[in-house]
């Protein structure tokens, strides 16, 4: 064999095996995409696939799923068991923790405090009606997401992710962790920021903490969403009972309030209709949370392309505060 056809020869063998290998490296890791909210609306599509109502079998599998994909990005796990009792029967649920533990030091010297920590949460059971694409595995496709953006980051405080189990019956997850803090631990969370319900509502809204009614998470959001031009507003207090901008005290962040600690709680609703409390989510098809609606191929075809929107937003200004937050 001369010496062209031996060159030729090789070009081949080396194209036969980038082409026999790079599938496969390609299918292990793919390269996660520019466009914000992408990744949250695959992890949707695989959550929405398992019947994860609340204190089941399949509440323990999809946990299971949820800490892989968290093992996946890097991230140090851990699952925490809790049991509760409702209606005088004993169920077993479990939260996922990933955490991301400071890279660098927000300050040096005598007075340096303790290291700060966010938490950022959401929950992964569902009601057993419909599949819980809204409710919530739209939460945590986007702190899956802002996981995954946000993990190469040397930040100056600990992160903390936390997908909750049980929300539906009572917010029994939130209620475990914040229980098992120590006092230090909430005194140095400067932050918990919740996902809840994220791609049917007409309107896209963030709450301070109607408890403590410490605004500056809620406003840093707002600040973050104007900068970069996007549909973020605070629920305008059309109803007595909620005061415009406050959390209307569902959902886990509700428990983290109540201790104390700054919040903002993300959800896509409207709250300016029928009794202004946001409980409809929208003008033209009601609400979908806990009906059978609540199913992407559903929602896709009564408000096409609104997911994908909103996931956008949302993964945005939750990933722009995380990596700008300086202690």
């Amino acid at each position: 064999m001369n010496g062209t056809k031996r060159a030729l020869a090789l070009l081949v063998i080396c194209a036969v095996a980038l082409g026999m290998v790079a599938p496969a490296a390609v299918a292990v890791k793919p390269l996660l995409p520019n466009e914000m909210g992408v990744r949250a609306y695959s992890y949707i599509e695989e959550l929405q696939e398992i019947p994860r109502v609340s204190g089941t079998a399949a509440e323990a599998e999809a946990a299971l799923v949820i800490q892989e994909w968290f093992e996946g990005l890097g991230y140090a796990t851990e699952i925490q068991p809790f049991s509760y009792v409702r209606g005088g029967v004993t169920y077993d649920s479990q939260n996922v923790i990933a955490y991301k533990p400071a890279s660098r030091p927000a300050a040096r010297g005598p007075k340096a405090g303790p290291t700060q920590q966010v938490i950022v949460g959401a929950h992964y059971d569902k009601v057993p009606r419909g599949r819980g694409a809204d409710d919530n595995a739209s939460g945590v496709g986007v702190m899956l997401e802002i996981a995954e953006r946000i993990s190469k980051y040397r930040l100056p405080y600990d992160l903390v992710f936390i997908a909750f189990g049980a929300e539906e019956v009572g917010l029994r997850g939130a209620r475990h962790y914040v229980a098992n803090m120590s006092e230090a631990d909430i005194a140095r969370t400067a932050a918990m920021v919740n996902y809840d319900s994220l791609i049917v509502g007409d309107k896209l809204y963030v709450h301070a903490g109607q408890a403590n009614r410490i605004t500056w998470v809620r406003d840093e959001m707002l600040k973050y969403a104007e900068r970069h031009d996007l549909p973020l507003e605070m629920q305008p207090g059309l109803n007595p009972a909620y005061p415009a901008g406050f959390s209307p005290g569902f959902s886990d962040v509700a428990v983290f309030d109540q201790a104390g600690i700054p919040v903002a709680a993300f959800e896509s609703t409207n709250w300016e209709i029928d009794d202004m409390d946001g409980y409809t989510q929208t003008e033209q098809y009601g609400s979908f949370w806990h009906t059978d609606n609540d199913d992407l191929d559903i929602i896709e075809e009564l408000l096409p392309g609104r997911p994908m929107v909103r996931l956008e937003a949302f993964t945005k200004v939750g990933y722009e505060f995380l990596k700008h937050y300086r202690p």
